[in-house]
């Protein structure tokens, strides 16, 4: 009876004690990455981008280390967020020194916010990422030729924070740096008249594209927005593609995303959709060979040497003049527009809350580094 008694006693304070306040993701085992901190937009348009010819692409042995390094930030993230206390962000440190990474806490200056940091540590000029763990929108934000592109870079970090989207990639080696041409199909006037193996919209084996294949298959409906740029004219400021070899197809995201932005920039005709009408817009940059668009088009084929005319309405490739991407709308034109015409594409606001705060969220404390055991 005494052993019955003491059960039920033991229930009662059990049920009845205070449960514990649950400490917030950015305030626990998060804070085993080491940091670092400044403005965002500041920190993204000061990467380097080596043009010199030490680009290396990643070998099939990193290839496994880097996917196990995205896996195991994952666990870690979704540990962290159903409880700050939890998480191995040291065994995350650890997966990425395998895979030749360092995976750093970065807080923004400008939006009081922390995101997760990842740069290469070789020599082989492999891509910088980041991740908002608090993300709203499930849009990767992708940046392939940063410098070739100016300003690619700035507005993809930009649009990142301004939609609370899940994550901003950025090359780092220079399009044109590795001398060894792609074995992907397509042609190109840049970089001497061929696409490089630095080229990342134009190759496979680096870790921009590894990305971009976890986030299109671990969450089929994560969206890709991919920016570039052109020369283009006062007659012809932006081409919108799905990357498919669809001529016309007037459901295409990339009709939806021109049709929008015309809302938004001075000169409407001087937007055009490649799946608008039969025959190319003016520049002819229709995205139909870039490696990223074909795989999550169509995950069957092989993206480096197949285009498809299937079409996944979770890619789109934006070609843009400079005015498109600067931070100036003094001439009508500027980042913004393709902010605001990417948030009535996909306006979906479902992450983390995002249903009744849609964005980045309040400032957070920008707690010290905790040490690894």
């Amino acid at each position: 009876m005494r052993s019955v008694l003491h059960l039920a006693t033991l229930a009662l304070l059990i049920t009845s004690s205070p449960s514990r306040a649950q400490t917030l993701w950015h305030a626990g085992n998060f804070r085993y990455l080491p940091s670092t901190s400044g403005s965002l937009v500041t920190f993204v348009d000061g990467l380097s981008h080596p043009n010199s010819g030490g680009y290396g692409k990643v070998s099939s042995t990193r290839t496994t280390d880097f996917n196990a390094f995205l896996d195991g930030l994952d666990t870690a993230l979704d540990d962290s967020l159903a409880d700050g206390d939890t998480g191995d962000w040291c065994g995350v440190r650890a997966l990425a020194s395998s895979a030749g990474y360092e995976v750093q806490r970065f807080y923004d200056t400008a939006t009081g916010r922390w995101f997760i940091y990842g740069r290469d540590t070789t020599a082989f000029g492999q891509a910088y990422f980041f991740i908002n763990p608090f993300a709203k929108r499930n849009i990767v934000i992708e940046v392939p030729h940063e410098p070739y592109d100016s300003n690619t870079a700035t507005q993809g970090a930009r649009i990142f924070t301004a939609l609370a989207a899940r994550a901003l990639i950025i090359n780092k080696e220079h399009r044109c740096s590795d001398p060894d041409a792609t074995s992907c199909s397509g042609s190109t006037s840049a970089c001497g008249g061929y696409f490089r193996e630095s080229d990342v919209a134009h190759h496979e084996q680096n870790t921009f594209h590894l990305l971009h294949k976890w986030f299109t298959v671990n969450d089929s409906v994560t969206k890709f927005v991919q920016l570039h740029g052109m020369s283009g004219s006062s007659s012809d400021m932006a081409e919108i593609a799905d990357s498919t070899t669809n001529d016309t197809d007037s459901g295409s995201v990339s009709v939806r995303f021109a049709n929008y932005l015309d809302q938004y920039v001075p000169s409407p005709s001087a937007v055009d959709s490649c799946q608008d009408y039969v025959g190319d817009p003016p520049s002819n940059l229709c995205a139909t060979t870039n490696v990223q668009g074909r795989f999550t088009n169509n995950q069957a084929n092989n993206a480096c040497t197949t285009s498809t005319s299937l079409a996944s309405d979770r890619f789109l490739h934006v070609e843009q003049h400079a005015s498109l991407r600067d931070n100036d709308s003094s001439d009508g034109y500027y980042w913004g527009d393709v902010r605001d015409a990417l948030r009535d594409t996909w306006p979906s606001c479902n992450m983390n809350n995002g249903a009744s705060d849609c964005t980045l969220g309040s400032s957070q404390t920008q707690y010290s580094n905790w040490t690894c055991p």
